[in-house]
């Protein structure tokens, strides 16, 4: 440190003959020049502006929060130095001093040089000190002795730090003062520290306010949805509901809050949304309130809600629908709709193929689904995709069978301007660069080209494609799911398909089983589509015979699942009553009957029956037109009639 004598030298030099010495610092050379450019006097043995009482008490008012929040910690400050003739000060941002507390001894001393509270202590009033020059340069200073520009401060050392908001504007400034001959660096990194500490207090009181502020946005947001909304935790305990839903189910809030969710509505997705990874989008479904037995049809969405990367709820909202969505979406450019809770079944079949699912789902390798037409190849693949961490990536369909062969290399893997005649201008990506970083899944692959498969394992093997007509390599991050109807062990044995090809798409193999072979899901699976066809077809409150049921389950269905949601469909268009009864069946359906035993039942007379019952019932008992119907005389209509014993 300088010595005494000498600072005070050094000050002489700059204030008469306005030279400035090296060793003077650097901070403080440049505080005596804008001093001297805002024209203070240095010979002031005083503070030259003082607030009136009124006008302290309205500053004070307006720092309330920033003083409430430094107290503590200044009179913390001052426990460890009391007695040794030092202040604490709280400034704010102009350099007014708003809170002053310390030794009786050098407080006397401050009044005398109007160093209170009310007193205007910026560089601009006082010249270079800790307090204006720690706001003026927006940095930790202190400053000793002859330093301070004016003579009233030289007889104190002073360490200042300026105080910050949230924002990082300077809001004040917490300085200590003392005698000059007890100057330490550490009394600077005390106040540092205080400083800081008071930034710390301010901020979270501010984040105590805007979570105020964000639970009052939260009430009057969740208020204004449209929909009705539930945030329930892990566990499936509601934690929160909206007006609109009090409204749609005719219950309050206290019918909900509290209560677990599948204990307060009667529907089967209920147990299964609690804890379930997988988010649902426009899921069709009843809702029903235990109490009071009303039932909406709506939209239910779940999305998950995080805490520090840790899903700690969920968020679902409702949304009440006149026409029901058509049940199986169809693939839809880059997005997959279906999940887990879209395959519907309870057999030990079905439940071991979503367990195989569920695995694959946790991994990224490829998948290869197996199984007859229309078991739902594309509905595991969507599931699979939706429950992986590719779920909020791309999902891109490709119907390997759909497509001429000599377009499916383009579509797969785009091509460059001029590649082929009728090339688009610029070229165009193929789907496996859409599907970057996604899934991509090849339906129907036991039907792609030889000459495709080949290109198809090399970007297997090397994990990037080659535009047709191209030359630049472009990576690719794609997860396969591939699927088939045929046997691909036999396709390979017979050369349809290469070998290496399909051990890359077998890592995880999955065989859907057919219908016939999972016979205890065709009441559910009947049950679940009639259900979402009567409210699109706007036939509502439909009953099902027992006669219609057990016609279902004794038919072979070699159009599996899709063939089922038809005949539904066909047989709820046709049905006249608030009844589907089995007379409302295509005649195909007595055609491929099976007993217990395995024999099949002499169908022929069976089938010129019921087409004689559903004839008669269709024509409201007109025989005439009837028999016209059938193709036949109204005499043999009456025979037959009496053959079958028809009334």
């Amino acid at each position: 440190m300088i010595d005494k004598k000498l600072m005070r030298k050094m000050w002489e030099d700059f204030v008469y003959e306005g030279r400035l010495h090296e060793e003077v610092k650097f901070e403080v050379r440049e505080a005596w020049l804008r001093s001297k450019a805002y024209g203070v006097d240095p010979h002031v043995k005083i503070g030259q502006a003082l607030l009136s009482a009124s006008e302290l008490a309205a500053l004070q008012m307006q720092n309330e929060e920033l003083i409430l929040m430094a107290m503590p910690l200044m009179e913390n400050l001052y426990s460890i130095v009391k007695g040794s003739g030092f202040l604490v000060i709280l400034c704010d941002e102009n350099g007014y001093l708003m809170r002053v507390i310390g030794d009786k001894q050098p407080l006397v001393h401050a009044e005398k040089i109007q160093f209170i509270e009310g007193a205007l202590w910026s560089e601009k009033q006082m010249g270079a000190n800790a307090i204006g020059t720690c706001i003026a340069k927006d940095k930790p200073i202190q400053i000793w002795d002859s330093e301070h520009y004016t003579v009233a401060c030289h007889p104190w050392s002073c360490s200042a730090a300026p105080i910050h908001d949230s924002s990082g504007k300077i809001i004040g400034a917490l300085n200590m003062s003392g005698p000059g001959d007890k100057v330490h660096p550490h009394t600077l990194g005390m106040v540092v520290s205080s400083a800081g500490a008071i930034e710390k207090q301010l901020k979270i009181m501010e984040e105590i306010k805007e979570n105020e502020i964000m639970t009052s946005l939260l009430e009057a947001t969740t208020d204004a949805f449209a929909e009705g909304m539930i945030i329930i935790d892990m566990e499936g305990i509601i934690l929160k509901t909206n007006r609109i839903l009090h409204r749609m189910m005719k219950q309050g809030k206290n019918g909900f809050v509290g209560k677990k969710i599948d204990e307060v509505f009667e529907n089967q997705y209920m147990k299964q949304i609690i804890g379930f990874q997988t988010d649902i989008h426009d899921r069709e479904t009843k809702l029903k309130v235990v109490a009071n037995e009303i039932e909406k049809h709506v939209l239910i969405s779940s999305k998950g809600i995080f805490q520090h990367n840790e899903k700690v709820g969920k968020l679902l909202t409702f949304k009440e629908i006149h026409k029901v969505r058509q049940l199986i979406n169809q693939f839809s450019g880059n997005q997959a709709k279906m999940t887990f809770l879209d395959i519907v079944g309870e057999s030990s079949k079905i439940q071991h193929s979503k367990r195989e699912a569920l695995l694959a789902a946790r991994s990224d390798s490829n998948v290869l689904l197996t199984g007859e037409s229309g078991t739902g190849k594309d509905i595991f693949a969507q599931a699979i995709h939706n429950e992986s961490e590719r779920r909020n990536k791309p999902f891109i369909a490709i119907n390997c069978g759909g497509i001429p062969r000599d377009l499916l290399g383009s579509e797969l893997f785009g091509y460059e301007e001029g590649a082929f005649t009728g090339a688009r201008r610029g070229g165009s990506s193929g789907k496996f660069e859409l599907a970057d970083r996604g899934t991509i899944f090849l339906d129907e692959i036991g039907e792609m080209s030889l000459e495709m498969q080949v290109l198809l394992l090399r970007v297997l093997q090397e994990k990037e494609v080659v535009r047709i007509g191209g030359h630049k390599v472009i990576p690719v991050d794609v997860r396969i799911i591939a699927a088939t109807n045929k046997n691909l062990f036999e396709e390979v044995r017979k050369g349809n398909f290469r070998e290496d090809l399909f051990f890359r798409l077998n890592v995880i193999p999955i065989t859907l089983p057919p219908l016939r072979d999972r016979r205890e899901d065709i009441p559910l699976l009947a049950q679940y589509f009639i259900e979402k066809l009567a409210y699109r077809l706007d036939k509502h409150n439909l009953d099902v015979s027992s006669a219609f049921y057990e016609t279902l389950l004794n038919y072979e269905w070699p159009g599996n699942i899709r063939e089922l949601q038809n005949i539904l469909e066909r047989s709820i268009v046709r049905s006249n009553s608030d009844t589907l009864s089995e007379d409302v069946l295509p005649i195909d359906l007595f055609s491929k009957q099976r007993v217990a035993n395995g024999e099949e039942l002499p169908v022929k007379e069976e089938i010129k029956k019921r087409a004689l019952l559903h004839s008669i019932k269709l024509h409201n008992g007109n025989y005439s037109l009837a028999a016209k119907h059938l193709g036949i005389a109204r005499s043999t209509l009456y025979r037959q009639m009496e053959r079958y014993g028809v009334r």
